[in-house]
């Protein structure tokens, strides 16, 4: 028969860090990708806020989405850039309306690619990089933190 002491070693609680690996590359590689999309997010919002060509946008109508029993709305514009006639449809999307049909709204337009606009709102450029930068910055954080409090564990 075997002691309490030799049944239950002592270090069975600590866990290696091998065991943790999938956690240790996991977290990085979306810190990373997370980071990537942030950049990438923010560079497009920034270019459209410095390049882009005010023009107004008519809703001419509002697309419905549904999803979990609920219907959301976004707006389409019209829009028209040297002559020519272009749609816009909203990447927001809400219940009540944001917009009804009518409603006149400044959107930018790229100069190059004329048939890519956004609305100029701090919704639609600014939004997504306000959340994701400092999600990314803390998962990089938690990164680089995570190995080392438990290496001293």
């Amino acid at each position: 028969m075997q002691s309490a002491d030799q049944a239950f070693p002592s270090n069975t609680n600590k866990k290696s860090p091998r065991k943790l690996g999938c956690a240790f590359i996991l977290l990085p590689i979306s810190a990373i990708i997370l980071v990537a999309v942030s950049i990438w997010y923010t560079y497009t919002s920034y270019m459209f806020f410095t390049t882009g060509i005010e023009v107004q946008g008519t809703v001419t109508r509002l697309e419905s989405s549904s999803s979990d029993g609920s219907t959301t709305y976004s707006p389409v514009f019209s829009y028209t850039y040297e002559g020519q006639q272009y749609e816009y449809e909203s990447v927001n999307s809400s219940n009540p309306p944001a917009n009804e049909v009518g409603d006149v709204e400044t959107l930018l337009v790229d100069p190059n690619k004329p048939n890519k606009a956004r609305q100029n709102s701090f919704w639609e450029l600014w939004l997504l990089p306000a959340i994701l930068c400092p999600v990314s910055f803390g998962m990089i954080v938690l990164s680089i933190g995570i190995p080392l409090l438990v290496r001293r564990i």
